[in-house]
């Protein structure tokens, strides 16, 4: 018994994501663990894993690398579009960290979150409260960026009202010669 041959007929099944070919997610993510470094036909030629010891040393690395696209396209002048999860959280520390060691500025990035808390009709936590993932990306990157933040207007947030208009929001800022980078998170 598996997933596959449960889910017709199940609640699962009316809000399952219609597009995604479970057999073939299975096949990416069904090698060995302890092979997780060798290179995959599927893998982009470029792509090489940085093994890390622990969730302390990833954070590092991904802050980092996150704060080195926000430099890089800020250098080139171009919008970034940054797909963010929320978590792991140690890595925003990291992103603040080097913005404000090196005065980058997010003026030009725009912030799609992934996902947020809700009920069955849509209905997000309000930001306020202290479980919703707006007030987590609030607390760990927006506001500890203070004058370097991404400007209010361009962080975008997974509600029901805003996450139906992601798609438009970055095909319009990619058809301006915007960079996408996503940022895929833990679970």
């Amino acid at each position: 018994m598996d997933m596959l041959s449960t889910i017709k007929g199940s609640y699962f099944e009316e809000v399952f994501p219609k597009g995604w070919d479970i057999e073939r997610i299975k096949k990416c993510v069904s090698n060995n663990p302890a092979s997780y470094g060798e290179k995959q036909p599927f893998w982009n030629p470029d792509f090489a894993p940085v093994p890390c010891e622990n969730l302390e040393e990833f954070g590092v690395y991904m802050g980092h690398e996150i704060a080195m696209q926000i430099k890089l396209t800020k250098e080139a002048g171009q919008e970034l579009i940054l797909i963010l999860p929320v978590g792991p959280m140690g890595m925003y520390k990291w992103v603040v960290y080097f913005l404000k060691q090196w005065n980058i500025d997010c003026k030009h990035v725009h912030g799609f979150n992934m996902d947020e808390w809700s009920d069955e009709k849509g209905n997000t936590l309000p930001a306020s409260d202290p479980a919703a993932f707006q007030n987590a990306m609030e607390n760990a990157l927006y506001g500890p960026l203070g004058e370097l933040s991404v400007p209010e207007s361009q962080r975008n947030f997974a509600t029901k009202e805003n996450l139906p208009l992601y798609a438009e929001k970055i095909a319009l800022l990619k058809s301006k010669g915007a960079k996408q980078v996503l940022i895929y998170g833990i679970g």
